[in-house]
């Protein structure tokens, strides 16, 4: 049996990029929370978030199946990087918080200060091995990936 793809890997980057995924994952949650009214964790459940095991230090995975088990404990397929550690934080205040695994965090305490150039050069090479390896661990949890939605803001430039 050839297992179609459905993993979405939500790579969300920045202020801008973490504060809108906040809202995405409150509008996924909604939306199968009204589709999905048993809590069944099925396959389009599965496309955002892993069920898991909570009763471990490092949660266990529950298959899909047959679609018809019950959710256990939701963790969202998301890796959230911002070099500024706050808005990361406020999402882990959150109603929300639970939903993510904070192994899945790349933040730094100093930021950017809006200066893109300093974190393309400075962060960039500082953490692209932890990033590299966030990444490869959120896929692993995946049986079959299907695509990474990256979201975050990008300057405009103007031209006088």
């Amino acid at each position: 049996c050839i297992a179609m793809p459905r993993e979405l890997i939500t790579l969300q980057v920045g202020q801008c990029g973490n504060q809108i995924g906040l809202g995405f994952w409150n509008a996924a949650l909604k939306e199968h929370r009204q589709a999905n009214e048993e809590q069944l964790y099925d396959e389009a459940l599965s496309s955002f978030f892993r069920n898991v095991d909570l009763r471990y230090d490092d949660p266990k995975d529950i298959p899909v199946g047959d679609g018809k088990g019950k959710i256990r404990g939701l963790k969202a397929r998301a890796i959230l990087v911002d070099m500024e550690e706050g808005v990361v934080k406020e999402t882990t205040n959150s109603s929300l918080g639970s939903l993510f695994d904070q192994r899945q965090f790349i933040t730094d305490v100093s930021g950017s200060g809006n200066n893109w150039a300093h974190g393309h050069e400075v962060y960039g090479p500082q953490y692209r091995d932890a990033l590299n390896d966030t990444i490869r661990r959120t896929t692993e949890y995946c049986d079959s990936l299907q695509s990474f939605m990256l979201v975050h803001s990008h300057p405009l430039y103007y031209r006088m």
